[in-house]
């Protein structure tokens, strides 16, 4: 089963569970993520992008819970959209596995200062999802300077 097709099973079961929030967030969710395979020449959106929609997701609900004059409620209503969303992520890789990861991505190519592109590229190929980009680019570059 897609990471798609499941938030859909899950989306029905909250719209005949009465869970109005949950239905409501996941419905939104599932026609973005179907409008970037639509968008796409019409082809099934993959796992890795609907990923990456749930983190657009999660980091706009970081913004609105950053601003001061957010109220209670609403802060409360964000609070379980998060983590609605964040269920449907793979676990991250810690820091410490990232860096071995790296470590080996570099050593497998002999990777020197020029390389950090083809480093992130591999990463992304083969780890996509699985880590913080802005993370991994400063671990690479801090390897590659070394």
């Amino acid at each position: 089963m897609t990471l798609l097709e499941e938030i859909k099973a899950t989306q029905l079961l909250a719209r005949k569970g009465n869970m109005p929030l949950m239905a409501s967030l996941l419905t939104t969710l599932i026609g973005e993520a179907q409008s970037v395979g639509k968008n796409d020449g019409n082809r099934e959106t993959t796992d890795s992008e609907v990923i990456a929609i749930v983190k657009k997701f999660i980091k706009n609900i970081d913004e609105c819970l950053a601003v001061p004059s957010l109220s209670q409620e609403a802060g409360i209503k964000l609070a379980l959209e998060k983590k609605i969303l964040s269920d449907y992520l793979p676990p991250q890789m810690s820091a410490l596995e990232l860096e071995l990861t790296i470590q080996n991505i570099i050593a497998e190519i002999g990777a020197s200062a020029k390389d950090v592109g083809k480093v992130m590229g591999l990463l992304k190929q083969r780890y996509d999802g699985l880590y913080d980009g802005k993370v991994s680019s400063t671990i690479v570059k801090n390897m590659l300077a070394g």
